[in-house]
């Protein structure tokens, strides 16, 4: 039998349409643009689920403030206050409360209302019975949720009867900035453990900045009050001399027996110095030690002549770059002291040795330094009769043979030999003429021995 023949013949494929794997920058945009829909999917979610859970809380601290404010309501209108509060009772200003795995805050507080329905204390007509009624102010919050961001209930409870006043007095706080505007929200704490019943209250300045509390127990200058805000001076009442070393400036408040007693506190918004030491290189020079004096008055001493007494008060030192940032600074004045051993604070303008801070400001200041070993002179120009540095005087110094230079004094009145040129000029160890012209005075003639760092003061006599 014959064999069959047969071939199998295997089509050509044509290479233009074979089938291919994804490319490289394929699967690079693909797989960003999948980390993309992933990440909007999952932030949305979180924030969805985020949203929920504050939503939930939200809830659970409106039943909570619910509840205490149910119990305030079933008691009897003379138990109605916070322990070391004004008025005094049995509830608690500040607790912890957990519920559903979930810890939440409650701030209760409660106060005297003089209503300007009937005329306030003090005022025109003025109302003699200053206590209409009582306001509770209830706040829960939780988490990330801060105080006046959280749930509030606020009610009021009238007495039975007819109002009366059953002694005490009534205190207003005013807390205001230098222009006079009041600080809406500043936290107040006011605290008294010399009086019956013992005061231990904190709440919050209205929308003009006041605190009106009424029968408060009696005092003279023992209430402390403590004011503190966010990105304002933190300020804290003193107590009279001698309590005190010094006269304060905010003393302890007082209360008056069935009268009207008020106190102001001006409190400014902070601000921020930067501070860099360098040399007349401008090269940062680091570590410097310095001693910083000024920003608020907090009291004057009493020895005389009496002195102002800062809340500024204490050493500092730049960091290994040269520089230091002092953030919360009250506004006012200050004065640098330098106290590194080895160098000397130079310069001829303010804010070298002197500068000034307004509230809410952010300044740079340049401890300009140079070496206690350098032969150079620190001329001082003054006024012989009031002690004050001359601005604008010209200071000649000179040797007649290799230096011969010429500055004008800034409102330090202090100039800096040798200057700082190109090419650079030396002074040696050596005596030197000085000649000094000012508008208004005399003109001076003398001579100095400069050796190492040298310091003088020259006095100019008005014409």
């Amino acid at each position: 039998m014959q064999k069959s023949k047969f071939k199998i013949e295997v089509p050509h494929r044509d290479t233009k349409y074979d089938k291919k794997g994804f490319s490289i920058l394929e699967v690079v945009a693909a797989t960003f643009i999948f980390s993309i829909v992933t990440i909007t999917i999952y932030g949305s979610f979180s924030a969805g689920m985020k949203s929920l859970a504050q939503s939930k809380h939200r809830i659970a601290a409106t039943k909570l403030a619910n509840e205490k404010m149910e119990i305030i309501r079933n008691m009897p209108y003379s138990d109605v206050g916070t322990q070391g509060g004004v008025p005094e009772g049995s509830l608690i200003q500040e607790e912890t409360i957990w519920r559903s795995n979930q810890k939440f805050n409650v701030r209760t507080n409660v106060i005297y209302v003089d209503d300007v329905l009937d005329g306030v204390a003090g005022g025109t007509p003025n109302d003699t019975v200053s206590r209409d009624y009582k306001e509770a102010r209830i706040e829960v919050t939780w988490g990330e949720v801060s105080w006046g961001k959280g749930v509030v209930l606020v009610s009021r409870f009238v007495p039975d009867g007819v109002e009366s006043e059953s002694g005490g007095g009534t205190f207003v706080l005013n807390v205001i900035d230098s222009t006079g505007q009041g600080i809406s929200g500043a936290d107040v704490h006011i605290e008294n453990s010399e009086v019956d019943p013992q005061v231990d209250t904190a709440m919050e300045t209205d929308s003009t900045g006041s605190i009106l509390l009424a029968g408060m127990p009696a005092g003279d200058r023992n209430y402390k009050i403590s004011v503190s805000k966010e990105f304002f001076e933190n300020i804290s009442t003193l107590p009279p001399f001698p309590a005190t070393a010094y006269d304060p400036t905010d003393i302890h408040g007082s209360v008056e027996e069935g009268g009207l007693s008020s106190k102001t506190i001006i409190s400014d918004q902070t601000g921020t110095v930067g501070i860099t030491s360098e040399d007349l290189n401008s090269n940062l020079v680091p570590e410097m030690d310095f001693h910083l004096e000024g920003g608020r008055i907090i009291g004057t001493t009493r020895e005389a002549p009496s002195q102002p007494v800062f809340e500024c008060d204490q050493d500092f030192a730049t960091d290994g770059s040269g520089g230091l940032t002092l953030e919360n600074m009250s506004p006012g004045n200050y004065t640098v002291d330098f106290a590194e051993s080895g160098y000397t604070l130079i310069g001829t303008e303010a804010p070298l040795l002197h500068f000034s801070l307004a509230p809410a400001q952010s300044i740079n200041v340049t401890l300009l330094v140079v070496s206690s070993s350098i032969n150079s002179l620190i001329a001082s120009v003054k006024n012989p009769t009031t002690d004050e540095p001359i601005k604008g005087a010209s200071v000649h110094v000179f040797n007649g043979t290799d230096f011969d230079q010429i500055l004008t004094t800034g409102d330090s009145g202090r100039v800096y030999f040798p200057p700082n040129l190109d090419p650079p000029v030396t002074m040696s160890s050596s005596t030197y003429s000085v000649e000094v012209a000012a508008d208004g005075f005399e003109n001076y003639f003398g001579s100095v021995d400069v050796n190492q760092l040298t310091q003088t003061t020259i006095e100019l006599v008005s014409l």
